[in-house]
């Protein structure tokens, strides 16, 4: 039976790349939503910029479903899109799913 093993409210309030923390053993599926400004992120161990990754806008959610998710959400990482702005991920980190 699937459950819920954790949630995440992330919010970076400065400028520097930051990842997602610890995730839960067992993790195998994660959904994130993007709330109050837009950001940018990537997943390859390299941190995003301003300018460079993958934007996601307000109200923009992301689930990941299998098990082969873990190293891309150890190594995810997001930075806010406008500089001095707060931008902020709730993740919700499940297991008992296969994937799709």
């Amino acid at each position: 039976m699937p459950s819920q093993l954790g949630h995440t409210d992330s919010t970076k309030s400065d400028d520097n790349a930051g990842g997602l923390g610890t995730i839960p053993t067992g993790t195998t599926q994660a959904i994130l939503t993007c709330e109050d400004n837009p950001l940018r992120w990537r997943a390859d161990g390299t941190s995003p910029t301003a300018s460079v990754g993958v934007r996601m806008d307000v109200g923009d959610k992301m689930t990941l479903s299998g098990n082969d998710y873990g190293d891309f959400l150890r190594n995810f990482s997001y930075i806010n899109l406008n500089a001095g702005s707060n931008a902020s991920l709730q993740i919700s980190f499940l297991n008992g799913f296969d994937r799709a």
